[in-house]
């Protein structure tokens, strides 16, 4: 900078500040991009990587000496009170802004500035003489985190307390806050102990365009406070704006759970459980069921709460419970919203609620460690592999098919590689993936979804082309497909195959009859668009009629002539 003027020095009481043309300044990513003039070396190192930004109120001690005697100039130690200011927009000299930019909380640094980056070719007479290279230490202290909200400095944002973990609310994600309003001269306005908000309702009226805002940026924890203009707060009502302050005490996560993602089973999660891990198929689990009511909230009849202890995917407990389990983290809480029949647990004294939503509130409270399944033996994948199988086939017998197919999968999954494995090892393994493939089938028969059907029999015949069972399921499918030729191909296979399968037999007499219906209907609609041939005048030269779909000849506008064309195309 060339003059005292441009420049406002962290001087303290021997500083007067008249000057109002502060010019922000532009701030290093970090200290390896600090500007040639300043030099900084660290004196007492922290750990951790946040600095404060532009805009950020932070607060320092700070000790100065020049570099040609070392004599003190100024010291805020020596007076007993940190010196604060806003960072990055002039309010001190350059220096200062853009090496305090680079400091950790805690951290105590050393900074010699060039006459550029301090007090210029002037100096600051009597102290500072002219083009003075200046050495500092600092400490930076602490900061406050300020940010203007809509750009035009009708909310400021103040962090007051940092949040924790990483997540924060979606746009239209719920919370659980507490708000608090407050005048200028400090007297409170309103005030919202713990309440549950969704995002972008506009409960809070006026105050909602602030709130909202400020809530997507904020993490489980974090304590802010929003200083507002009267526009962003009460309006004319409190003319001088208000300040409010928010907790937000909890994230809510809602998700859906439910094994076909129709929104018939919602978790919204009021707790957050430990980590990241989930419990594993067939891992003993904990589940504290403390609450049931209607969709309406009242209580249900029969129900009350309940510790309940079950090896994870085995079907002991409803699909309901099964779901979450899948879910949730340990030491999570969470409300379900289900279909009534995905939570009518005999356990639970629901088996006959009548009613078409339950809503539960569930705890996973623990859950055993179960070994990864990388971690483990071939010995032990095929011990795993077998018992998940014989569990899915129970399922399966008892009409549980979405559970029963996601064991399946589990082991088809568990086996996608195992050119590796010993060889008889290997023989093991591929007859168990073929098995389970082929019990997809049975499953996604039973659920009507013929494409995944096909699938699953496309991947067991590529292995073994005579498996009469995934021929026949493919063929079923393929006739509720409508390919009937391919069903008849595949009925006529397994009979080869076996000639006493009756199944078989009866299936290729429907698929056969099938194929004579939609012959029947190709040659009824070829006989129409042959009587149609033909038909209708014969149109005059230059008069041939546009493409289009006209019910007459009426409704057909006549084309130009090609004279008129030209003329029209001359003009």
């Amino acid at each position: 900078m060339d003059s005292d003027e441009e420049m406002m020095p962290p001087m303290g009481d021997d500083y007067d500040d008249e000057d109002e043309g502060m010019a922000e300044v532009e701030l290093p990513s970090d200290a390896a991009n600090l500007p040639e003039g300043v030099k900084k070396e660290v004196i007492t190192e922290v750990q951790g990587w946040k600095t404060p930004k532009k805009g950020d109120e932070v607060t320092v001690h700070y000790v100065g000496t020049l570099l040609s005697d070392g004599s003190k100039f100024d010291s805020s130690r020596d007076r007993g009170q940190p010196f604060v200011f806003t960072l990055g927009q002039g309010q001190v000299i350059k220096g200062w802004d853009v090496g305090v930019a680079t400091m950790k909380r805690g951290e105590v640094a050393k900074f010699t500035l060039a006459p550029e980056f301090a007090y210029g070719a002037s100096g600051s007479p009597p102290k500072i003489p002219e083009n003075a290279t200046l050495v500092f230490e600092v400490e930076l202290i602490s900061w406050m985190s300020k940010d203007d909200l809509f750009g035009d400095e009708g909310v400021i944002k103040q962090q007051l307390k940092a949040g924790s973990g990483y997540k924060m609310p979606r746009p239209d994600g719920e919370v659980k806050l507490t708000v608090q309003t407050t005048s200028t001269d400090g007297a409170t306005i309103e005030e919202f102990q713990s309440v549950e908000y969704q995002v972008g309702s506009q409960k809070f009226g006026n105050l909602g365009k602030a709130i909202d805002k400020v809530l997507i940026q904020m993490k489980r924890g974090e304590k802010v406070a929003l200083t507002c203009s009267k526009d962003y707060a009460y309006g004319d009502k409190h003319p001088d704006g208000a300040t409010i302050n928010i907790t937000l005490e909890e994230i809510y996560e809602s998700k859906d759970i439910s094994f076909e993602k129709d929104g018939s089973l919602m978790k919204k999660q009021i707790k957050e459980g430990a980590g990241f891990e989930t419990a594993k198929d067939g891992a003993k689990a904990t589940v504290v069921v403390s609450k049931a009511t209607d969709g309406s909230g009242n209580d249900l009849p029969g129900f009350a709460p309940k510790t309940l202890e079950f090896p994870v995917g085995s079907g002991e407990v409803c699909d309901g419970l099964e779901c979450a389990m899948a879910e949730m983290k340990r030491g999570e809480v969470a409300i379900l919203t289900a279909k009534a029949s995905l939570l009518l647990d005999p356990k639970l004294g629901l088996q006959d609620a009548k009613c078409e939503t339950i809503v539960a509130v569930v705890e996973l409270q623990d859950f055993e460690t179960l070994k990864e399944t990388w971690d483990m033996s071939e010995d032990e994948k095929l011990e795993y592999g077998t018992a998940r199988k014989e569990v899915g086939s129970q399922l399966l017998k008892n009409g549980r098919l979405q559970l029963a197919l996601q064991r399946y999968k589990k082991v088809t999954d568990l086996f996608s590689y195992v050119d590796n494995y010993s060889e008889d090892k290997k023989e093991k393994a591929k007859a168990l993936k073929l098995a389970c493939e082929a019990n997809k089938a049975a499953v996604y028969l039973k659920l009507k979804n013929w494409d995944e059907v096909m699938k699953s029999c496309n991947a067991v015949l590529k292995e073994d082309k005579n498996h009469v069972k995934c021929i026949y399921r493919r063929a079923q499918a393929q006739l509720n497909l409508k390919n009937f030729a391919d069903c008849m191909s595949d009925c006529k296979t397994v009979i080869d195959l076996d000639r006493t399968n009756k199944e078989a037999l009866a299936l290729l007499k429907q698929a056969q009859a099938g194929q004579k219906q939609e012959d029947k209907k190709a040659k009824g609609l070829f006989q129409n668009m042959c009587k149609a041939l033909g038909k209708g005048p014969i149109p005059e030269p230059g008069k041939a009629a546009p493409v289009g779909d006209f019910s007459s000849d009426e409704d057909m506008p006549d084309a130009a002539p090609a004279e008129e064309e030209k003329k029209s195309e001359e003009a």
